[in-house]
């Protein structure tokens, strides 16, 4: 299912029923989906008042919930309703409009975080695309941050085939998913991996 920006408008009303209906059904693309967001959790909690940027937060669950254990949010969306959804829920946060596609955000270009955090956004890029974007988000980090991305992802190539084989017409062709050995081959020791469902894992990157 291709979605451009007005698409994910439309959708955004529909969007957490449709991941809850998901995950409650263990398919993919959603099954692990809040293990995935409290695995995150747990990490940034653990940092009193950490500064977090939320890269692609959509609906604003994640965002939320970090707010609310005390994490200073500053976040971007491409989808300007959820940007202005979220905006109202978090007026104390710093939260805009901006694709990935279009590189870092100027605004945030002298800006570090304690940890950067991505969830089921990033898989709109190709892997090159993804694994650059991995890269600038490690150089924005603080001394000891981390960045945090949680998404569909597999162990390797093969176990992504018997998912896409599995999920059938629900498979969407049109997101690129990450590999367990793709990001070691890059990443290397800054790597840790933590699997939530068969189709999905945390991501977890520190800087060398």
């Amino acid at each position: 299912m291709v979605l451009d920006k007005e698409g994910f408008n439309q959708w955004a009303a529909q969007y957490d029923q449709t991941v809850a209906q998901t995950q409650a059904d263990s398919q993919y693309p959603f099954a692990g989906y809040d293990a995935v967001l409290q695995a995150i959790e747990t990490i940034v909690a653990a940092k009193p008042q950490p500064e977090v940027l939320d890269a692609g937060f959509g609906t604003g669950v994640l965002t939320r919930r970090l707010a609310g254990r005390g994490a200073r949010i500053t976040g971007f969306d491409f989808a300007l309703a959820m940007v202005e959804t979220v905006r109202r829920q978090l007026p104390q946060a710093l939260l805009f409009a901006h694709d990935f596609n279009d590189g870092w955000p100027a605004v945030l270009a002298e800006k570090q975080f304690d940890f950067i955090v991505s969830t089921y956004a990033l898989h709109h890029l190709s892997v090159a695309g993804q694994i650059a974007w991995i890269q600038k988000m490690l150089s924005h980090l603080k001394p000891g941050g981390r960045v945090l991305i949680g998404d569909v992802a597999f162990d390797n190539a093969a176990a992504l085939y018997a998912c896409r084989d599995q999920a059938g017409e629900r498979w969407d062709a049109e997101e690129i998913y990450l590999t367990r050995e793709q990001l070691e081959s890059v990443f290397a020791q800054q790597l840790q991996w933590r699997r939530c469902s068969f189709c999905a894992a945390l991501m977890s990157f520190g800087a060398d």
